[in-house]
């Protein structure tokens, strides 16, 4: 019997490939939503978000209250009003890291798809062999 090094190649290879894939596009989509917060060491000026964020304390937006020097901030031995360079606003940039994963979970489908192709073709490649017509005989009658 001759052995189809083929069909061995494109189940073995398509099997790699789509679980390879699969298993990346999974661990890509898993990842958890609570890493993405800023570092407050890197928190932005909560002037600066004010586009993005409005905080409000006692229903007043809570710069207009640090600019009327509203807001105190008690230490130890004294007491201080809330500058609004104090204010820093940790944002959660999930959804913008879930746009840039957009084409690599692009590439990993496609990779997982042609894997699973390869694996079908190795699958079925005596069958698709088949399916070639037979070859077409010219048929000569004198007239």
């Amino acid at each position: 019997m001759k052995r189809n090094h083929f069909r061995s190649f494109a189940i073995l290879i398509g099997l790699l490939a789509c679980g390879g894939a699969c298993y990346a596009l999974l661990h890509v989509w898993e990842q958890p939503a609570d890493a993405y917060w800023t570092a407050t060491a890197f928190s932005p000026p909560l002037a600066t978000v004010s586009d993005r964020v409005e905080l409000f304390v006692a229903d007043e937006p809570l710069l207009k209250a640090v600019g009327e020097e509203r807001l105190i901030l008690k230490k130890k031995t004294a007491e201080a009003p809330v500058a609004a360079g104090d204010l820093v606003a940790r944002v959660n940039n999930y959804d913008k890291v879930r746009l840039t994963r957009i084409p690599t979970m692009l590439g990993l489908a496609a990779a997982a798809g042609g894997g699973l192709v390869l694996f079908l073709i190795g699958l079925f490649a005596p069958l698709i062999r088949e399916l070639v017509p037979p070859p077409i005989v010219d048929l000569h009658l004198e007239t």
